[in-house]
């Protein structure tokens, strides 16, 4: 009996190890020459990676793993301006595309001075950040308040 599950363990190593080696052949066939890192992590995060695979155009564990990693270096870090990710879907893609070759810059120098004309804007009809914070927690307490007379 334990010569059979020594069997079976060796078989699902060996075919680990061929399914290993065909993800790093197509990848090397995919992105061309690149160093490859070795990792050890948890069973769980393995899992949950796994879970991803086929998501967003991600092929295999390496493609999750590349799109983690480009996530993160894409983050700000601490003591630097933060970084906001936006859907704008495919016609505001193209309008604001349009208008950078337009104007002959780039979509974040435009999208910065975008919000900075924005809050502009907000500020100088004459309130401040303060004052729309509180109108929108009055709106929302006036709301609730309505909501929860309305139960009773």
């Amino acid at each position: 009996m334990h010569v059979l599950s020594y069997c079976n363990c060796i078989s699902n190593a060996i075919q680990l190890s061929v399914s290993a080696q065909l993800e790093a052949q197509e990848e090397f066939e995919v992105a061309g020459v690149s160093p490859m890192v070795s990792l050890r992590i948890p069973e769980d995060h393995l899992m949950e990676l796994d879970r991803l695979v086929g998501f967003d155009g991600m092929r295999n564990r390496s493609d999750v793993i590349r799109e983690a990693v480009r996530r993160l270096l894409a983050s700000p870090l601490p003591g630097q301006g933060g970084r906001v990710e936006v859907d704008l879907g495919p016609d505001l893609t193209i309008r604001l595309s349009d208008y950078c070759n337009l104007v002959g810059e780039s979509a974040d120098v435009v999208l910065r001075q975008s919000a900075r004309e924005y809050i502009r804007k907000e500020l100088t009809q004459g309130a401040t950040v303060e004052e729309l914070l509180t109108r929108r927690k009055d709106e929302l307490r006036s709301r609730f308040d309505d909501d929860s007379n309305a139960l009773r």
